[in-house]
């Protein structure tokens, strides 16, 4: 019985661990992620489920081949079969089931292509980019050399030019693009005859306010250091360059640092001709969820490929991860990593060259340091979100509906989903599904055409009763103030009360009164204080979903209140300590009162800014800027109205005890976090001293 039951539990044992083993190398072992957008105000990052799968890993050892040195690019040809370039002056040839065909080693006639870092097939011709050599060779399939392509003569090149070619591509017609290794003026660029044409595709330094001043500074005040600095402010070169099926030029820069403006062009779409970048130009292309884990500053994007589809594929060697586009640069899935240390099925220790397959239903990532190739393969959930993608892409909304459902069931993080649900509900006319998973999906531009359907559907079938209520309203409004006035009638009998909320339309008189009459509520202020960082906060999370960015998951009121009633003390803070100084003649009390009640137009303003949010179209968001500017002046007229008549000054007078008051708050700022960096270092200590104490 005892060795039944060993054999029962040895068998049970077996299968569980066959199982995991089975488990371990289809899914990939790395978080599977991507990134929401419109979220806020920066991406954010959630759980994708995984699209990929690994297949196998690639060993040439095990295919009866030499160990390769080290893989520096691969490529594919008109049949699939794959050519993976090594170091050591080697081509190794694999057919599209990965089975070794034949290598293809020293070209006769030629020196070695050591180190060569690009290969390229089109046309039956492989091209090898034989980057130190300074030159491209043209084989055939056999390894007979075809012609060589040198660095041409030409004006357009400059003098102390470096010639290190490590990609090359070519379009339909013939023309050839060449990127250089450190080239900052974009490819270089072949007519079909090999005439240079010129450079093509270049980056640009964007520049600030900032840099402007500080290129004129340098320029009119120069030295070695500043000279140095200034060399650092060239264009990110190119790393990688491809052609669609529609003649786009793709290219990919290489390390990009998270800081500058640059990484939003990482990946450009550059137009036939004129080379300018048709893809979005707000798109972030960094990796942000590895920034704020890793505390990393600058990413590598190393290679990139399109399918016929316009499904952008980038390998990115610093974390070593596949990122998935869409060719509006909506991301799909990010998989892969290892960091350097890929110790796992499907991650990697170097990432160095990507090639999709069958349309991109396979990945294939080389690792130039194990010399392994992962295969990456499309499972069902993977294939349906891309068919699904592409469809609502090309307007084919009434096919994707019961799709995208299914896509949510199985992944309900998938923006995706819900914008393409948003979409096929908008063209069912049913509008208010389609604001519902456009709101889900935080798609606003679905999101503004629905609204504006419901909106119009609204008035036309209640235009009669809001017409005759806002007649109604209007019209007795207009007799409620003919009586009131007529009859000298008093709505507010509490003369502090009143008096506030008059100020705004005699502000010269009511300031007049607090400061020779002693009227005006400390308690009153205090109330327009709390209400105005009430509806600061309120316009944030009850704004119109079109003008807010709120991102639940993140907001925090307790900088909404820095930002707002914070900021208002500090200034009564800091005016007081100035104008006590410079002779002010307002007290404590008066500062407070004038302060508070000058927030009377941003509290009405933002009051109006919550109903006609909701209201209104980002087209008309004209209105709202109109309002707050508004508002933003007429308290800052009754501010500075209330503080000449309080501290009893002269126009300059206030002006230079403003600039004071507001240098004043920026050194109470600093001395607040001074004392929280020392109150930190205190409690640190304390906590060492009674360890060490514990611990005798």
């Amino acid at each position: 019985m005892k060795k039944a039951l060993g054999r029962l539990f040895a068998v049970i044992l077996a299968i569980c661990l066959v199982a995991s083993v089975t488990v371990v190398s289809a899914v990939p072992p790395t978080d599977t992620y991507t990134y929401w957008t419109n979220v806020g105000t920066q991406r954010k990052a959630v759980y994708g489920k995984a699209m990929y799968d690994v297949d196998k890993v690639i060993d040439v050892t095990k295919l009866g081949v030499e160990r390769l040195t080290q893989i520096t690019a691969m490529c594919k040809d008109n049949e699939e079969n794959i050519y993976i370039l090594d170091a050591n002056s080697r081509i190794v040839v694999l057919d599209k089931d990965y089975n070794f065909v034949k290598e293809i080693g020293l070209i006769s006639g030629t020196t070695s292509y050591r180190n060569a870092k690009g290969i390229y097939y089109n046309d039956g011709v492989i091209y090898i980019c034989n980057t130190e050599g300074a030159n491209i060779y043209m084989i055939d399939v056999d390894g007979n050399l075809i012609d060589t392509i040198t660095l041409p003569e030409s004006n357009l090149i400059p003098d102390d030019f470096l010639f290190k070619p490590i990609k090359i591509t070519r379009d339909a017609n013939g023309y050839m693009y060449v990127v250089s290794e450190g080239c900052y003026y974009g490819s270089l660029l072949y007519a079909p005859d090999r005439t240079f044409l010129g450079f093509y595709g270049s980056n640009t330094v964007n520049a600030t306010i900032a840099s402007v001043f500080t290129n004129i500074s340098n320029r009119l005040f120069p030295n070695a250091e500043k000279h140095a600095n200034q060399i650092k402010k060239l264009p990110f070169s190119l790393v990688d360059i491809t052609i669609d099926n529609e003649g786009f030029v793709y290219t990919c820069n290489g390390f990009t640092d998270y800081s500058t403006a640059s990484r939003n062009a990482q990946i450009r779409r550059l137009s036939p001709g004129s080379g300018t970048n048709i893809l979005n130009s707000k798109v972030n292309f960094t990796d942000t969820k590895i920034i704020w884990i890793k505390n990393f500053s600058k990413q590598d994007l190393r290679d990139i490929e399109v399918d016929d589809n316009g499904f952008i594929y980038a390998l990115e060697s610093m974390f070593d991860k596949v990122f998935i586009y869409d060719d509006q640069c909506r991301i799909l899935n990010v998989f892969g990593g290892g960091m350097g240390a890929g110790n796992q099925v499907g991650t990697f220790t170097n990432s160095c060259a990507l090639v999709i397959k069958q349309n991109g239903d396979e990945i294939l990532v080389a690792d130039s340091d194990n010399n392994y190739i992962t295969v990456f393969t499309i499972n069902d959930y993977g294939k349906q979100v891309k068919e699904l993608d592409y469809l609502t892409l090309n307007g084919e909304y009434d096919k994707v509906k019961e799709g995208w459902e299914d896509v949510l069931k199985q992944d309900a993080n998938s923006q995706l989903a819900y914008s393409g649900l948003a979409n096929a509900y908008l063209e069912l006319e049913d509008y208010e599904s389609a604001l519902k998973y456009a709101k889900l999906g935080y798609d606003k531009d679905t999101y503004a055409v629905a609204f504006e359907y419901v909106r119009k559907d609204f008035i036309s079938d209640n235009f009669t009763w809001l017409f005759v209520i806002i007649v109604v309203v209007v019209l007795g409004a207009i007799a409620f103030m003919f009586i009131t006035n007529k009859k000298k009638i008093v709505l507010i009998k509490n003369k502090s009360l009143n008096l506030m909320l008059t100020t705004m339309i005699h502000p010269s008189n009511n300031f007049t009164d607090i400061k020779e009459k002693g009227l005006g509520s400390i308690g009153l202020s205090l109330l327009l204080l709390v209400l105005y960082y009430s509806v600061t906060v309120l316009k944030t999370i009850a704004g119109g979903f079109l003008f807010s960015n709120y991102d639940p998951t993140t907001f925090n009121s307790i900088i909404v209140l820095v930002r707002s009633a914070g900021l208002v003390v500090l200034w009564i803070v800091a005016n007081w300590l100035v104008c006590t100084l410079l002779g002010g003649k307002g007290k404590l009390k008066e500062i407070i009162i004038v302060t508070c009640y000058s927030l009377l137009p941003l509290i009405l303003e933002g009051i109006l800014y919550i109903v006609l949010s909701n209201m209104l179209l980002p087209v008309e968001a004209g209105f709202l800027s109109i309002m707050t500017t508004i508002s933003l002046i007429y308290g800052a007229m009754m501010l500075i109205i209330g503080m000449l008549k309080i501290h009893d000054f002269s126009m300059g007078k206030f002006l230079w005890t403003t600039l004071l008051s507001i240098l004043g708050m920026a050194i109470i700022i600093f001395l607040l976090i001074m004392l929280i960096i020392l109150v930190q270092q205190f409690g640190a200590f304390v906590i060492t001293l009674i360890t060490e104490i514990s611990t005798i």
